[in-house]
């Protein structure tokens, strides 16, 4: 098949598509990915490794990444913050990036979809082509099980929850789409929920079926695929030997990272992460911008780096401090690493709540009231709880045996049997 791939977003929403670009490629078919990346990062990398098409759709995002983060993260309402991040992060490119939807849909014989991507829904429609949605996370699905946000308290107010989100999506987000679809002659987006975040044909939900729950009133057409990694060997990257002689000075340390979210606050950070080693007495590895941070002071047993593979370098850890994200909760896991997870916007409390129900984390904590004392509490009593290990060792297990790319492709072509070529 010749299948058309969009994505939108960081790293972590870019990321997995082009995993999964790989899986296909490999199996035979022909693949090319569009991108829009909101810290305007080039990708094209990938390409020559895993022999996909890949170009890039709008050039140059101008907002301040720092300025727009701290905005976000200061506000504790996720609907809020998804409105600052569609504004000021997908608008700006919605032109171009409904012109890379219809020259996917005019190519192709499938497309796969961000499932933020109204673009595509739109142009897969004008070209009567069948869209797959690629949701990353579980909670991108509506369910009367859990709420779209706040504490979960029936069926009755979750289902709330779902429809103050729908209305406010579509009232706030999603004009510009609206408007699209009126100059194609094409009916209005009525639900979100219902047309453009799953697909009639197949959704997949790039988590780990080894920790994500499947929610009974999901239909069939819905499924969890497994995490969207590269497995491949060529992605293997050798720890530095200055980190190689840190490892072997003493006990095993504690990883500290924000990914994406470091940017905000990033001295402030940084010297609470410090503060908070000391407290504790215990050996970290710190990941920051260390060439545009400076610190008070630093205790020993501190190695500070820009940026390590999570894979190599997170089972000879003895607790991860992260920020709840999708790819760091499933790296953690998949080492058997417990977790302290400090959210900081968007659905990072949901993945730190999924780490505290399978047992390999504590209470959330939050980014907006965190102090150097909390977070050296938190990493004490997961240091001193050995059970969190053993939880996080027991999913990890069922996790190597998994490949989520695989699972993709294969229900990809299971669904799609009929357009391979003969």
């Amino acid at each position: 098949m010749n299948i058309g791939i969009q994505t939108w977003g960081s790293e972590g929403d870019i990321l997995p598509f082009l995993a999964l670009a790989e899986g296909l490629q490999n199996a035979g078919h022909v693949v090319t990915v569009a991108y829009t990346s909101v810290d305007n990062k080039s990708y094209s990398c990938y390409e020559t490794k895993g022999g996909f098409t890949t170009y890039k759709v709008f050039e140059n995002f101008d907002i301040d990444m720092d300025e727009a983060m701290a905005e976000i993260v200061e506000t504790n309402d996720p609907l809020k913050q998804f409105v600052l991040v569609m504004e000021r992060y997908f608008d700006p490119a919605v032109q171009d990036m409904y012109k890379a939807s219809t020259k996917l849909c005019a190519e192709n014989d499938i497309v796969i979809g961000h499932m933020m991507t109204h673009t595509l829904l739109t142009a897969a429609e004008k070209f009567n082509r069948p869209r797959v949605v690629l949701a990353l996370s579980p909670l991108a699905i509506r369910t009367n099980y859990i709420p779209l946000f706040g504490p979960n308290l029936g069926f009755f107010f979750n289902q709330l929850t779902w429809r103050l989100g729908d209305y406010v999506g579509r009232k706030k987000l999603f004009s510009l789409a609206n408007k699209i679809r009126t100059n194609e002659a094409l009916p209005p987006i009525k639900s979100l929920q219902d047309e453009l975040y799953v697909s009639k044909n197949l959704t997949l939900i790039a988590s780990s079926p080894s920790f994500s729950l499947r929610r009974d009133d999901w239909d069939d057409s819905i499924q969890i695929s497994g995490e969207l990694d590269f497995r491949s060997s060529n992605q293997q990257t050798c720890l530095p030997d200055d980190l190689k002689t840190f490892l072997a000075s003493g006990s095993a340390p504690v990883y500290m990272t924000f990914g994406s979210i470091s940017p905000y606050q990033a001295e402030k950070t940084a010297q609470l992460m410090l503060d908070a080693v000391k407290e504790v007495g215990c050996r970290a590895i710190i990941q920051a911008d260390w060439n545009n941070i400076h610190t008070d002071s630093e205790p020993e047993g501190i190695f500070k780096c820009q940026r390590l593979p999570h894979a190599e370098i997170f089972p000879l850890c003895a607790a991860i401090v992260h920020h709840g994200g999708a790819g760091t909760t499933h790296s953690a896991l998949r080492a058997g690493c417990p977790s302290i997870v400090v959210e900081h916007a968007f659905d990072q409390t949901f993945w730190g709540n999924e780490l505290e129900r399978v047992g390999a984390a504590g209470k959330v904590l939050h980014r907006n009231s965190l102090t150097a004392s909390g977070l050296a509490g938190a990493i004490r009593r997961t240091l001193n709880a050995p059970q969190m290990r053993q939880h996080a060792m027991i999913v990890s297990k069922k996790m190597q045996t998994e490949n989520g790319v695989q699972n993709a492709v294969n229900l990809i072509e299971e669904k799609f049997s009929s357009y391979r070529k003969k």
